[in-house]
Parts: structure tokens; sequence; C-alpha cells
């Protein structure tokens, strides 16, 4: 990672890198999508021009927690996103992500989360990440357990993109299990 605000992480099939004012057609797609929207908190599908540019501003990388990178595949381009905050309760972290319909089922999911959380995991000193997942998304919580997480609890959160609350399942991981 450089000193400024851009960075850039490779895995084995992806790069991981800031998120730019000009993403906001491919995450206008990828987050509107209607599989999509509704498995995030704060996005609408469709999901409008203006409000995707205000989501890239308030998700750029200023080297502190509380931002979202893209997810490249490079012969591709963006497939997704994934971005680290703050959770809830006092200390926790929050990590959550979304890839492009076309490309589920691929490991895709897991490998960026990995690398995502083992950097970042490390760069601001986080012991434990905090996600859920709404039970209708199944897919979500096999990558989640398949990267160590562990269930703690269940409830109910909201989407923009649904008229109710839904179920969601609570998950922590201790990230010296990726360290590991």
């Amino acid at each position: 990672m450089n000193d400024d605000c851009s960075f850039s992480l490779i895995t084995a099939r992806l790069l991981i890198r800031e998120l730019r004012p000009d993403d906001w057609q491919a995450m206008q797609r990828i987050g509107g999508h209607p599989s999509v929207a509704p498995m995030l908190a704060t996005v609408t599908s469709p999901w409008a021009e203006d409000a995707v540019k205000t989501w890239i501003a308030c998700s750029l990388f200023r080297k502190r927690l509380g931002f979202r990178a893209a997810v490249v595949l490079v012969e591709v381009g963006v497939i997704g996103s994934i971005g680290l905050g703050k959770a809830p309760g006092p200390g926790l972290q929050n990590c959550a992500y979304f890839i492009d319909p076309a490309y589920w089922g691929q490991g895709y999911a897991s490998e960026v989360m990995r690398s995502f959380l083992k950097t970042f995991g490390l760069r601001f000193d986080l012991d434990e990440i905090e996600v859920d997942h709404f039970d209708d998304n199944p897919a979500n919580g096999s990558v989640l357990r398949k990267l160590g997480f562990k269930q703690f609890g269940t409830g109910m959160a909201k989407s923009l993109a649904r008229l109710e609350p839904a179920a969601v399942t609570l998950y922590r991981l201790k990230l010296e299990e990726l360290r590991a």
C-alpha cells in the first residue's frame, strides 16, 4: 500500500483497489441489481445515479476505517465491492461485500474477503470482525463459515430494497484465525 490514499491488493484472480468516483456505473449496475440490493442495507433497486455517487464519495479510502473498495477481475473490470467500518457494538468492526451475480459461485467472495480482512485487519490492528447476512441469502452464510466466522446470534435487519425487515444471522471472526 502507498502513502497516498490509493492501494491495491492482488489475490490469485482479483485486484482489490480503492473505490474511485468513475466506478459509479459498475457499482450502480451491480449493487442495484434486483438480486443484490435486497441483501444490502443502504442500496435500492434500481439505484439512482446521484445516490451511487454519494455512496462512493462517502466510501473513499482515507487511511481509516469506514471505507469500501472495488473488486476487479482484471480481464473483465469491476465485479463487486467490499468495505470495512464500525459495527453497532462497542469496539467492533463490520465487513460487507457484494459480487456481480454473473460471477457468483466461483469463489470470488471467499478470495476477496480473506485477502481484504488479512491485510486491513493487520493495518488497523483489529482483533475481531462482525458480519451478518439475510437468511434468504444462504450462500453468504456458506462463504462466512468457510472463512471461519462463527454464528453468535440472529436478528432482524432492514434494507432499502425490501418492504419489511427480514431475518439475519450474525457472525464474528477472530482475525488471528485468518492470520494463521
